[in-house]
């Protein structure tokens, strides 16, 4: 009996041990909350995800390749242990899941821009270690043979759509469970300041836009993608984006469309650092705007969404950024409507109206590896009482005092006219109480000589409560 019970206590570990082994590979069934552009369907020896848009088909499995499967593209074991990236979102995705040790090979190992990866682990992805790998994560289905895995790249595809894709990421290390509930933490949140921002009492106008070099010949854009419009319009702003110009050559058409804008985003490849103000202007073609009577040049909220970079300058938004739509929204909600929430941390909005470029490197004071904020997602609270921010709020929090003259003509700003008004104005104000304090008192001694003459000579009169209001 002895025995017995010892090997019934044996067979049961080894089957517990097993049952984790198991665990490790089993396949869970998760929905999609959007239409991100892929499908995910769960046999119990395989599991199929369909990319929809490039009309590519992968099997995963477990432990041996199946057989008879038809329409699979490309097969991979999983979970996989080793992976090479050739988009910078992959490894946000990797990062928010928990597995950037995962992370073996890069395109440009330089240019990821998340702290916690361990670069000397981190090879070039050239055809030698592509055979090192298990799956390379790509903006082309065919760019790495059997090996490559496609993520959308462009902007085609909304905020949330982009970001379901983390579960299309996590099928490869079978963990849909845990990107499931990351995901609808996320989504819940930015549906929740979206909600919000709806209530506004006057909705301000907003345009995101780029300037590009097409061979020697101009383009200007407004850019009207699914991406940008869903966060425009979740920050409470509108647009109108049928002015995108048929001719993007058209200077001045361009900026006939966009002048009514309060606010511009710009995704322009700018390169001069340090002095990309002055060469956005001149890009442009504002060579005085603190005369154009264009409401955002007067007041330079000109912004863009590099400000948290790498060391050598790399912006971290296409790694993170596309990762967390709602503190992407939190940050432009921060610049359109700063009241909404005063204690917002913005992470990649930065602003491009003054000389001053306050990027921030990424680094152990703003990104806890052990904690990071990647993969945790603060819960927003559903309000309807929000009606916006006053229209004379001035939001200097990330706003540096510039006090050099700008090379581009700028340097004399809407603000420091709002200050040099607010102190003419202040001194009008003074005199024009001083004359009327004196025209009150003139008044009050009246009345009160008028009141009292009526009391002597038995007219109505004014009684002691009456009467202090005018002393």
């Amino acid at each position: 009996m002895r025995f017995s019970a010892l090997a019934l206590s044996t067979a049961v570990a080894l089957v517990g041990n097993l049952g984790i082994a198991l665990g490790d590979c089993s396949f869970d069934e998760i929905s999609l909350q959007t239409t991100p552009g892929f499908t995910i369907t769960i046999d119990k020896e395989y599991k199929i995800l369909e990319d929809t848009i490039a009309k590519v088909k992968y099997g995963l499995y477990c432990d041996s390749q199946p057989k008879g499967v038809d329409g699979v593209d490309k097969w991979f074991k999983v979970p996989v242990s080793s992976v090479g990236v050739r988009v910078p979102i992959a490894s946000g995705f990797l990062e928010a899941l928990g597995h950037r040790d995962a992370l073996t090979a890069a395109d440009s190992p330089g240019n990821l821009t998340n702290i916690c990866l361990d670069a000397s682990k981190i090879k070039s992805l050239d055809s030698e270690e592509q055979a090192n790998v298990d799956v390379v994560f790509s903006s082309d289905a065919a760019s790495d043979g059997d090996k490559s895995v496609r993520l959308p790249t462009d902007d085609s595809l909304s905020p949330l759509q982009k970001a379901e894709w983390i579960k299309f990421v996590a099928a490869f290390f079978n963990d849909e469970k845990s990107s499931d509930s990351l995901f609808s933490s996320i989504s819940d949140a930015y549906n929740c300041h979206w909600s919000n921002l709806q209530n506004l009492a006057q909705q301000p106008h907003a345009y995101w836009i780029q300037y590009a070099d097409n061979n020697g010949k101009p383009s200007y854009n407004i850019i009207d993608s699914s991406y940008q419009k869903s966060l425009l319009a979740g920050a409470g702003a509108t647009n109108d984006t049928s002015k995108a110009l048929d001719d993007s050559s058209d200077l001045t058409k361009f900026q006939n469309a966009i002048k009514d804008a309060d606010f511009v985003i710009d995704q322009t490849n700018l390169t001069e650092y340090g002095k990309r103000a002055t060469e956005w202007y001149s890009k442009f073609g504002y060579s005085d705007p603190q005369n154009s009577g264009v409401s955002f040049l007067l007041s330079r909220n000109i912004w863009r969404t590099d400000k948290y970079t790498s060391k050598s300058g790399v912006s971290n938004f296409p790694e993170f950024g596309y990762v967390r739509p709602d503190l992407v929204l939190q940050d432009i909600i921060s610049v359109i409507e700063p009241t909404y929430d005063p204690g917002h941390t913005r992470r990649w909005m930065l602003w491009l109206g003054g000389t001053n470029e306050d990027t921030v490197a990424i680094d152990a004071d703003n990104y806890d590896c052990s904690s990071p904020w990647i993969s945790s997602v603060t819960k927003c609270t559903a309000r309807s009482d929000f009606t916006g921010s006053d229209p004379d709020t001035s939001d200097s929090s990330e706003k540096p005092d510039d006090s050099d003259k700008d090379n581009s003509g700028s340097g004399s700003s809407g603000r420091t006219g709002k200050i040099v008004g607010g102190v003419v104005g202040a001194f009008v104000f003074v005199v024009l109480g001083i004359v009327g304090l004196h025209y009150f008192n003139r008044h009050r001694r009246n009345a009160r000589i008028q009141a009292l003459r009526q009391s002597d000579f038995g007219g109505e009169g004014i009684n002691l409560h009456d009467a202090r209001r005018f002393s």
